[in-house]
C-alpha cells in the first residue's frame, strides 16, 4: 500500500509521522523519534527514511514536507540524494491527485510514476566504516569486486583503506574477500547435492573454474573435488547434542547440524573449535523446533537423531523417515562415538581416537596432579540467579575432573548430578577450593555480594577459580580435547580470578 500526504507546519506545530519516506520541500525539519530524545535535522531538498514513528516539527519558521508511506520496502538499504524541490514537488502533487482516483489506469500511472521518482532520488550509498564494508562483502560474495572497488565505495584511497581494514580485522582486505568467497563455496558444495565445480566458481564471482580450484586447494589444503568426497556421506544431525563433534572426529562433515546462537553468539552458535570444521554446514537453531523441511533442503542421505526437548510430536514426525538413525541417551562420550561409527563403517577409527584421547588424559593428569590433590574441590555453576553445586559423578564434566583427571572431591558433595543451593548453604559445606564452570565473572561478582561470601574458606585462602569455560563440553572427542587443554593451560598459567 502506498500513500502520499502533503503538510505545512508553522513554528510550534508538530505531527507524528509513521515509518515512511519524508521529503523536505521547504526549510529544515526537526525530527525526534517517539522512543528517543535525540533530535535530527533534515535539510531542504533531501528525502529520508524514518524507520520508527517520529515527531516532525519546523526547525525554524515554517516547514513544507511530503510523507510517502510504503509498507513493503527494505529501508535498511535505501538512501537518497539531494534534489531540487522545484522539480520534485510538482511530481508529488500530481501523485497525490492520482492516488485519489478510482480509475485503474490512474492507479497504474500512480505506481509507475512513484517508483520512477523514488528511483531518480536514490543514490548509491558510500560505505561509512569498515563494519559496513565487512557486511557488504558478506552479502555480495557472488560479485567479482576488487580492493580498489571497496576503497572507492568507502571514499578512501586503496592504501588508507587497506590499512584501516587490516587494523579492524587483522588481515588485509584481499585475504578477507577470498576467505569469504571460499566459505561461500564450501556452503554451496555442502548444501547443494551434485553441484559441479564450475557452477560453484560462478556463484562466488570467479569465472575461471581452474583458478578457483587452485585457490581452494591453496587455502583449504585440498582440492574442491576431494572436499566433495569428504561429504559423500550426506549426514544431517537433528539433536540438542553436538553430535557433529563425533562425526568430524570420524572424518565426516555433516550437511546440517544443531547450534545454540544465544550461548555462542560470536561463533555462529557453535564453540570456536567447531567453527572452521563446520564451514559450509547448514546450521540449525536447536533453541527452536527443528523443522524437517529445513533438513530436506540439503538432501541428506541419512539423519542422525536423538530425542528433542520440544515435544513428542516432533519425534513421531521423524520416526516416519526410514533414513533416520535414532540414538538413545548414552552415559559416555565414547558410547556415542561407537554408535555413530557403526552407522558408517568407521569402527577402526574409534580405536585410534580413544587411544589418542587416553594419552592426552594421562598427560594432563600428570601435569595437573599437584593442583588436583591440593585440597577438596567443589564445582559450581552460577546460572542466571541460580547457584548449582555439582556432584562427583554422572556428569560428563565431573567424570572427567574427578575420575579421569583425579581431582579430589570435597566431602559432602552430592553423589551425582547437581543441587541448587544458596551461598549460606555453600558456607555450610565450606569447600577448600571452588571451581566456577560456565560462569561469567560478572555472575560470580553478583554472588560475591552476599554477606556470607567472605566467610567461605576458599575466599579467605584465595582458592576461587573462574576459567573461561563457556566452551568446555567433553561430550565429544573434539570438545573433550578442548576442555582438557583448557584446564592445563588455565592452571599452569595461574590465570585465576581471586576474591580478596
Amino acid at each position: 500500500m502506498y500513500t502520499i500526504s502533503h503538510h505545512l507546519l508553522e513554528e510550534g506545530e508538530e505531527l507524528i509521522a509513521p515509518p515512511s519516506i519524508i521529503y523536505v520541500a521547504a526549510n529544515t525539519a526537526a525530527v525526534k523519534s517517539t522512543k528517543l530524545s535525540d533530535v535530527q535535522e533534515l535539510s531542504e531538498g533531501k528525502a529520508y527514511w524514518m524507520k520508527n514513528d517520529s515527531i516532525v516539527s519546523p526547525a525554524n519558521n515554517y516547514l513544507k514536507i511530503y510523507i510517502i508511506e510504503i509498507m513493503d520496502m527494505n529501508q535498511e538499504h535505501i538512501y537518497f540524494t539531494a534534489t531540487e524541490p522545484c522539480k520534485i514537488s510538482p511530481i508529488l502533487d500530481e501523485l497525490i491527485i492520482l492516488q485519489k482516483s478510482k480509475s485503474f489506469l490512474d492507479r497504474c500511472n500512480f505506481q509507475a510514476k512513484l517508483w520512477k521518482l523514488i528511483g531518480s532520488m536514490t543514490e548509491v550509498q558510500p560505505l561509512d566504516d569498515i563494519e559496513q564494508t565487512i557486511t557488504y562483502i558478506y552479502k555480495n560474495s557472488h560479485k567479482p569486486f576488487s580492493v580498489q572497488d571497496l576503497a572507492a565505495k568507502a571514499r578512501m584511497t586503496p592504501v588508507s583503506f587497506a590499512r584501516a581494514f587490516k587494523k579492524k580485522t587483522g588481515i588485509p582486505p584481499k585475504e578477507f574477500v577470498l576467505d569469504t568467497k571460499i566459505k561461500k563455496a564450501k556452503e554451496l558444495i555442502v548444501q547443494n547435492k551434485g553441484i559441479n565445480i564450475k557452477d560453484v566458481a560462478l556463484q562466488i564471482g570467479i569465472q575461471d573454474e581452474f583458478y578457483f580450484s587452485r585457490l581452494f586447494k591453496k587455502r583449504e589444503g585440498l582440492s574442491p573435488t576431494i572436499y566433495i568426497k569428504k561429504i559423500q556421506n550426506r549426514v544431517a544431525v537433528v539433536s540438542q547434542l553436538f553430535l557433529q563433534d563425533h562425526l568430524l572426529a570420524l572424518g565426516i562433515q555433516p550437511v546440517a547440524a544443531p547450534v545454540y546462537p544465544s550461548i555462542y553468539p560470536k561463533t555462529n552458535g557453535i564453540p570456536s573449535y567447531l567453527e572452521k570444521p563446520l564451514e559450509g554446514t547448514l546450521l540449525l537453531n536447536a533453541e527452536k523446533t527443528i523443522n524437517s523441511k529445513d533438513i530436506m533442503k540439503v538432501n541428506p542421505d541419512c539423519i542422525i537423531k536423538t530425542s528433542l526437548h520440544h515435544g513428542e510430536h516432533q519425534t513421531l514426525t521423524w520416526l516416519k523417515n526410514n533414513d533416520v538413525h535414532l540414538i538413545d541417551f548414552q552415559k559416555t562420550w565414547d558410547d556415542y562415538l561407537e554408535q555413530i561409527a557403526q552407522f558408517f563403517g568407521r569402527e577402526e577409527a574409534v580405536a585410534t581416537i580413544k587411544k589418542e584421547m587416553e594419552k592426552l588424559e594421562n598427560r594432563a593428569k600428570e601435569m595437573l596432579k599437584e593442583v588436583a590433590k591440593s585440597g577438596g574441590w567443589a564445582v559450581v555453576w552460577v546460572r542466571n540467579e541460580e547457584i548449582r553445586l555439582y556432584g562427583a559423578s554422572n556428569h560428563a564434566c565431573m567424570d572427567l575432573l574427578y575420575q579421569t583427571l583425579d581431582f579430589t572431591p570435597h566431602q559432602g558433595l552430592p553423589k551425582s548430578g547437581y543441587i541448587t543451593i544458596t551461598v549460606k548453604e555453600l558456607l555450610e559445606l565450606n569447600p577448600e577450593k571452588i571451581l566456577f564452570l560456565w560462569s561469567s565473572k560478572a555472575a560470580v561478582d553478583k554472588v560475591a555480594k552476599d554477606p556470607e561470601w567472605d566467610k567461605l574458606r576458599a575466599v579467605e585462602n584465595k582458592e576461587i577459580y573462574i576459567p573461561s569455560s563457556n566452551e568446555w563440553d567433553p561430550w565429544g572427542p573434539l570438545g573433550r580435547k578442548h576442555m582438557i587443554e583448557g584446564l592445563v593451560s588455565y592452571f599452569n598459567l595461574d590465570e585465576k580470578l581471586l576474591y580478596m
